[in-house]
């Protein structure tokens, strides 16, 4: 089982202080460090007008990634795809890709909204309907496929045009695109993410179907969508599943009585930015009939399905997703480390790292879509 982390420090922009963002940067540089020295993947988000580097984070990852071990990948969860030029975007991740011998990781959907589409120059309805993500993203698929010698392809949105008589340099290290994951909340967009022979984030806590039925969904279509098996193989490793709020303690109580603190004062950063600018929707929330989306994330409703154990208890909830045949797992430890619970998520890391990680470092990934009978594991 392959296991990331993410990196993040994006509330901390409630102070706007220009002189706090050298501190911040250097906060998150180290995390990622350590995230790679203790053989997680460092994974980063994308932000405008919420913290000094998530507003770059390929630039951010291409400082990190000759700092850690050769082996480890570089992970975005996700790739604001509206926000940019679909040529620039796909030379950005091409060279990354290059430079890293194809171990980049790139989550792509929308981003957030709020104020972050009016900043980009986006309309509000474009970003918000998907329209403007998906725009871009076919796109670049065609600048992908696109070579030397095609007819020239001539494109162009509500924010972005462009026409192209040469292929896009450089290529992506091994094939005809970098590894690509699909944000897959509903049942259609895992369908699509396995026909295209893409890897999804499976299970997030808005999905509509369970994490049991996605993986069934999903399977059986790429089982049946003819692609090669090294397509196939790369899906079902890095089809991910994400949590959202991990803490790991000595005891089981010492964990929850860590998790609320670090939770309360991550509620207290996001309330206060959103108090200041306005609510944001966050990309998974709590989803209840007569209350706004906005109100469920401010509460926390991300953060609903706390994991709070001991290693062993951890290791318990690991060892589910691996009987399903999960072959990749993306942990976000609370503790914020710019403020005063750093420890919380330091501390969580490490013990993970050191007691969870090894009982999972021998097990074979699943290769064969038919490789688990997921009704025989219920």
């Amino acid at each position: 089982m392959d296991f990331s982390t993410m990196i993040l420090t994006m509330y901390v922009a409630v102070e706007d202080d220009p002189a706090n963002d050298e501190r911040v940067i250097g906060i998150a540089a180290e995390q990622a460090l350590l995230a790679g020295q203790l053989g997680f993947n460092p994974w980063f988000t994308e932000h405008h007008f919420r913290g000094p580097w998530h507003s770059n984070p390929i630039q951010f990852a291409s400082y990190v990634a000759p700092q850690i071990p050769a082996d480890r990948h570089l992970g975005f969860g996700v790739l604001s795809l509206p926000y940019y030029h679909p040529v620039r975007l796909v030379e950005s991740m091409n060279l990354l890709d290059q430079l890293t011998k194809g171990r980049t990781l790139y989550g792509l959907g929308s981003g957030f909204p709020g104020i972050e589409p009016a900043g980009m120059g986006l309309e509000a309805d474009y970003h918000k309907s998907g329209r403007a993500a998906e725009d871009t993203l076919d796109i670049m698929r065609k600048l992908w496929d696109f070579r030397t010698g095609d007819p020239e392809y001539r494109f162009e949105t509500p924010t972005q045009k462009g026409s192209l008589v040469r292929r896009v340099t450089p290529a992506p290290y091994r094939k005809h695109h970098p590894t690509v994951i699909r944000t897959a909340s509903r049942d259609v967009s895992v369908v699509k993410a396995a026909q295209m022979g893409l890897p999804a984030f499976l299970g997030t806590f808005s999905a509509e179907s369970s994490l049991r039925d996605q993986l069934r969904s999903y399977r059986a279509t790429l089982a049946a969508a003819n692609h090669s098996r090294e397509t196939v193989e790369e899906c079902l490793r890095w089809c991910t599943v994400d949590w959202l709020a991990v803490v790991v303690a000595d005891t089981d109580e010492e964990a929850q009585a860590r998790a609320r603190v670090a939770k309360a004062e991550h509620l207290a950063m996001r309330n206060a930015y959103m108090d200041r600018y306005g609510p944001i929707i966050g990309p998974v929330v709590e989803r209840k009939p007569g209350k706004a989306a906005s109100a469920a994330y401010a509460a926390g409703g991300d953060m609903r399905e706390l994991i709070a154990g001991n290693p062993d208890t951890v290791a318990a909830k690991v060892r589910e997703l691996a009987d399903l045949g999960v072959n990749h797992l993306l942990v976000r430890f609370l503790g914020e480390w710019p403020g005063e619970t750093r420890s919380v998520s330091e501390n969580s890391m490490r013990l993970f790292a050191r007691e969870v990680m090894p009982r999972f470092r021998d097990i074979p990934a699943l290769r064969d879509p038919h490789g688990i009978d997921l009704e025989a594991a219920e």
